[in-house]
């Protein structure tokens, strides 16, 4: 019979604690992050306690799970002891428990495997000056003085008494006083009984406090963790991987979503939580393949060659499915899958929220794709209106104007001024304002009282070297355009650009009209590439 969730509160004394991880009853699961604390916060932590305010609860999870572990807290390493399951893995509360461990535990012996992620073990040397009545680190006292005490002898009472020989007579009552002060402070410990690991990672993802929050690969991190594979590290390396390509800034949480994509058809919190071990470590080739093959796909035939110009995030997610399903690719799978591509990049899918439900219907028509069902894409249309087009203003973090530079890209644009091509490499490798021209320069466009958000309007820009951008300054399109823009082939480069032909927009220097054009004339080609 199936035991009844529990939820139980409780209160502990700090030296219990203590001597609960020493034990080997307190656990850390193998989340493998740093300890990110800082000095200054240990100090506050250490005042609030003696000034009796509440510093949060702790959160454990109370469970026969063997978990892979780690025995580094805060850098050391405690030592072996016989562990009996249940255990008590703690789930909040981490960097909290392992400050107080490390200021008040003798266990000095740092963890030399962990030394990636071991902090300065300086940082808990703390006294307590008795002059200041204040905390202070090492380095900003005289450690032999006879006006202070170090923590690490405050709550053992062997070495409290020695260590109350070496400090002035005058201050006992006060050192006495300030050990039972930390002896006497209740910590608020909240266990967790019965509850898988599914529940109790919908419950850890859901804490909300103003400490340091761990994320969802933290947590399988520890469920995927075995002797042959380290899900965080695997990650590591792929990211350096993908980085090499221009996908090195991927959400680590998003990567696990296209994981549990490619597995189970499903990206909700609840399905990464379910995965396993085995079906993580044994798909992890694959993914990574699959991975690559989407980039290799979003860099050669969209040339999105770096994530900054990916319009959403979420499409990889369906991408690397669309690649992870065996058998050859078709030509008109492929076309299927740019069309799919055009209509959600000049759309606010994943910006009206339900993302993952929205990435789990990718994923379904992904697989009807590659069934050969093309008219899977037929629930998706682009949805951007020309309104849009001419409100939107230029910015990295807006999705239609990553859309709208790799649509530029699409027709190989020519450099205004020398005629070449442009270099896409260069221009799309990273984002840099200086690559992108005001088709009607910004200081002309000030001096006739426009206002910020029509000069940096979307339509505005078009791609342009630095050095060709130089040339043409503030000077007036009716000026630039006959004068400095190559002539003999200067409807081809206008048509390459996306920019209107008709020359007399540039010869009126019609900002307003110019702007209505392009848009009209974008609008176009957004129904011919998602047609």
């Amino acid at each position: 019979m199936a035991k009844i969730p529990e939820l139980t509160p409780s209160a502990e004394k700090i030296d219990k604690l203590i001597k609960r991880i020493d034990s080997g009853d307190i656990r850390i699961p193998a989340f493998q992050r740093s300890y990110v604390w800082k000095q200054d916060q240990i100090l506050e932590l250490l005042d609030s306690i003696i000034a009796n305010y509440p510093i949060g609860s702790l959160l454990l999870w109370h469970t026969k799970e063997r978990l892979k572990h780690t025995r580094n807290i805060a850098g050391y390493s405690i030592p072996d002891s016989t562990i009996e399951y249940p255990v008590n893995y703690v789930l909040d509360g981490q960097q909290r428990l392992s400050s107080i461990y490390a200021v008040f535990s003798n266990k000095t012996e740092q963890d030399e495997e962990t030394d990636q992620y071991n902090p300065n073990l300086d940082i808990f040397e703390i006294y307590y000056d008795f002059k200041k009545k204040a905390f202070r680190p090492s380095t900003e006292i005289d450690v032999n003085s006879r006006s202070v005490i170090h923590l690490k002898n405050l709550i053992d009472t062997k070495l409290l008494i020695p260590a109350l020989k070496k400090l002035d007579q005058k201050y006992h009552e006060e050192a006495s006083d300030l050990c039972s002060n930390f002896l006497n402070y209740e910590i608020p410990v909240v266990t967790i009984k019965y509850r898988s690991k599914g529940e109790v990672g919908i419950i850890f993802e859901r804490i909300n406090n103003t400490g340091t929050k761990l994320t969802t690969i933290d947590l399988m991190t520890a469920w995927t963790w075995t002797d042959d594979f380290h899900l965080l590290e695997a990650t590591n390396e792929l990211m350096e991987d993908i980085a090499e390509k221009g996908f090195g800034e991927i959400p680590y949480n998003l990567i696990i979503q296209a994981i549990s994509g490619v597995i189970q058809n499903d990206t909700t919190s609840k399905a990464v939580l379910g995965l396993t071990g085995e079906s993580v470590r044994d798909i992890w080739p694959s993914f990574c393949k699959s991975l690559k093959k989407a980039i290799d796909f979003l860099a050669t035939d969209l040339n999105c060659i770096n994530s900054d110009f990916l319009p959403y995030v979420q499409q990889l997610v369906a991408i690397t499915k669309f690649y992870s399903i065996h058998g050859k690719v078709t030509a008109g799978q492929l076309k299927a899958l740019r069309k799919w591509f055009w209509r959600t990049s000049f759309s606010d899918r994943y910006s009206t929220g339900q993302t993952t439900n929205k990435m789990n219907i990718d994923i379904n028509s992904m697989i009807e794709i590659r069934n050969d069902n093309l008219k899977a894409i037929n629930i998706y249309s682009s949805s951007v209106s020309k309104e849009e087009l001419l409100s939107t203003k230029f910015s990295k973090g807006n999705p239609l104007t990553r859309a709208f530079l790799l649509l530029m890209a699409q027709y190989k644009p020519i450099d205004l001024v020398k005629n070449s091509k442009i270099d896409l490499g260069i221009a799309l490798s990273e984002y840099n304002r200086k690559e992108f021209h005001h088709v009607f320069p910004k200081a002309f466009l000030k001096k006739l009282k426009f206002s910020d958000n029509e000069i940096n309007d979307i339509l505005n820009f078009c791609f342009l070297p630095s050095d060709s951008n130089k040339s043409i300054s503030e000077h007036s399109p009716s000026h630039y355009f006959k004068n400095i823009v190559y002539q003999p082939k200067l409807k081809l480069i206008l048509e390459s650009n996306l920019l209107p032909i008709d020359l007399s927009i540039y010869q009126k220097n019609d900002f307003k009209r110019y702007l209505n054009e392009r848009a009209n004339g974008i609008l176009s080609k957004i129904k011919r590439l998602s047609a």
